[in-house]
């Protein structure tokens, strides 16, 4: 087979790869592994969010490829419509993620150069040099929540 032959076949095997794993993706974790949740907030210095912003729109490849392999399946930041400073940040990661033991200071991930040059320059941008874990208060999914009391509204 020559190129010509077989370029289709590789490009239509890629596509059939990468339908796969979104169609996993949208399918939430496999059944019987167990994920955590984890929600952070920080401020960023009012004179670096456009900068920051733009620093989030190329992240370094080093940076994504060691959160997946330390077991990050999603992970997102929220700013307000507003433009204020204060931001929020959604983690899914395989249950057994420990974030400073995994991802902190001293940690496999970061000894890659990149990884620390990305996780120092960010630092940087935070008013406080670092993001606070929010503790969780209340879950609804569709078959429950995590209500443990009688409500308090009558009938």
């Amino acid at each position: 087979m020559g190129l010509s032959q077989t370029l289709p076949l590789v490009v239509a095997c890629l596509a059939g790869a990468a339908a796969a794993a979104m169609l996993m993706r949208a399918q939430g974790p496999s059944p019987g592994r167990k994920i955590q949740r984890l929600m952070f907030r920080t401020a960023v210095r009012k004179d670096k969010l456009e900068l920051y912003k733009r620093h989030h729109r190329a992240v370094f490849a080093e940076v994504e490829a060691g959160l997946r392999a330390n077991g990050v399946q999603l992970l997102t930041i929220f700013m307000p419509a507003d433009g204020s400073n204060v931001l929020q940040m959604y983690i899914e990661a395989d249950a057994q993620l420990d974030m400073g033991k995994d991802l902190g200071a001293g940690s496999d991930y970061r000894s890659n150069r990149r990884v620390k040059e990305w996780e120092e320059l960010m630092n940087t941008f935070f008013e406080t040099g670092s993001w606070e874990q929010l503790q969780e208060l209340y879950t609804l999914t569709p078959s429950t929540s995590t209500n443990t009391l009688p409500s308090l509204y009558a009938d």
